[in-house]
């Protein structure tokens, strides 16, 4: 299987961790690639509150196809404060979403903002040359949500060159797709609807990768703690692995009873 995930192993320490495939970011859609290197990389660096969610997760993990993204979704592993609010929207001059909405003509057109929001809609639209010299419009847009902090136990770790990604677990995005089919109040409850029961009539993929990680995971865990020589905790770990083996193999046999699994 060619996966967007492989080990390597630092020569120093001997320590093993995940890196991406170096093709999986060029694959991306050139908008969506600049996008990524110009904002999204320089976002997750400055702020270590701040994880990547969506679908620019699935797909860097290998559950979605290297389709154009559209919006970037930011997940939170700590409360975002007005100071960090300020922060990536000034440095990236980026503007809010709700700004010119629900203000007296004597106010400056700002948004306040509000801690309590969900989430935080941010975007910036500019004009580049492309390669022909033409004038190209260009669109960022990012979703920053707060919903809940993000567990350290959901979230994956993936290195690119040197640079350490955190990702939120897939099963957390595909959960909130799903709350949004469910919710009739929504305007999109229909076209999330479609997806996931898109996504259910053939879902067995999706638990095969997601088990390969996982195994892929624990075993960059398993060799690190060997590494460090903590053999208490290997003892753990390697009792955690097998009852995640034997919890995945006896879900994918309940659920898919006519089939074998595929490794």
């Amino acid at each position: 299987m060619d996966m967007n995930l492989q080990y390597s192993v630092d020569s120093n320490t001997g320590l093993m961790r995940l890196n991406f495939n170096k093709k999986i970011i060029e694959s991306l859609h050139p908008d969506d690639k600049s996008s990524f290197e110009k904002f999204i990389l320089p976002m997750l660096a400055m702020n270590d509150k701040l994880l990547l969610t969506g679908s620019l997760s699935l797909k860097l993990l290998g559950f979605e196809p290297m389709e154009k993204v559209g919006d970037f979704d930011l997940g939170l592993t700590e409360e975002f404060t007005e100071e960090d609010y300020n922060s990536i929207k000034n440095f990236f001059d980026l503007k809010d979403a709700k700004e010119g909405y629900s203000w007296e003509e004597d106010e400056k057109r700002i948004p306040k903002f509000n801690p309590k929001s969900h989430m935080w809609q941010l975007y910036k639209e500019w004009v580049e040359k492309n390669n022909d010299g033409v004038d190209k419009n260009m669109y960022f847009k990012m979703d920053i949500f707060s919903d809940e902090m993000i567990r350290k136990k959901d979230i994956i770790n993936v290195f690119w060159d040197d640079f350490e990604i955190k990702m939120v677990h897939p099963s957390i995005t595909l959960s909130y797709r799903m709350r949004y089919a469910l919710d009739s109040r929504s305007s999109t409850s229909y076209k999330y609807w479609k997806r996931m029961d898109e996504f259910m009539k053939d879902a067995k993929p999706y638990y095969n990768l997601l088990r390969l990680i996982q195994k892929m995971i624990m075993r960059t865990h398993e060799h690190n703690t060997n590494i460090e020589d903590d053999n208490k905790k290997l003892i753990y770990l390697k009792q955690l692995v097998k009852t995640r083996e034997k919890n995945m193999d006896s879900f994918i046999t309940t659920a898919f009873p006519s089939e074998q699994l595929d490794f």
